[in-house]
């Protein structure tokens, strides 16, 4: 598609990582985190930057369990989706980024047929997989290292719309 460079995103969106992160850790340098997320609004080519610790993760799980809704974080897979919903995170979007602006994403959007929701969509899934690239070769950097984990660290890249499972699976598939 025109006004999509590939290799233009991802070395901004790496660069973008890699700096912001190294900034996050030098301003909280006590803490340890269980996972990191590239918590992305693909069909806006937006990617947040996220992470949590298991202490804040135990504390939104309590206040969970107690509050209205409590019946919905019981199980173990309740629980597994709180612990992965990167809206419930402390440290969610620290920072963010558009890698298009909105006049490219309204370009390639009306360059597409009238109507043709396939394409677009065909779009998005292309950024999502850009995305998760751009995490695994994160991954590869010093500043990845440098992140204090714990021993079930994990990574992912996410879309708004889908639950971790679908996150980790299209991470796997780029293997």
């Amino acid at each position: 598609m025109k006004n999509f460079n590939k290799e233009e995103i991802k070395k901004t969106l790496l660069d973008f990582t890699v700096n912001a992160v190294e900034k996050f850790l030098k301003e909280n340098p006590a803490l340890e985190f269980y996972a990191f997320a590239y918590d992305c609004n693909a069909e806006y080519a937006e990617v947040n930057l996220c992470l949590n610790t298991e202490d804040e993760f135990e504390k939104t799980l309590k206040q969970y369990q107690i509050g209205e809704f409590s019946k919905y974080y019981q199980t173990e897979g309740d629980i597994k989706d709180l612990k992965f919903n990167t809206g419930d995170w402390e440290y969610q979007c620290f920072e963010t980024i558009n890698v298009l602006t909105n006049e490219q994403l309204d370009q390639i959007f009306n360059n597409l047929p009238k109507d043709d929701y396939k394409s677009w969509n065909e779009f998005v899934e292309n950024l999502m997989k850009i995305f998760g690239e751009c995490l695994l070769d994160f991954m590869q950097t010093e500043t990845y290292q440098k992140i204090p984990k714990t021993k079930n660290f994990t990574a992912f890249c996410i879309d708004h719309d889908e639950g971790i499972e679908e996150a980790m699976e299209r991470l796997e598939n780029l293997y």
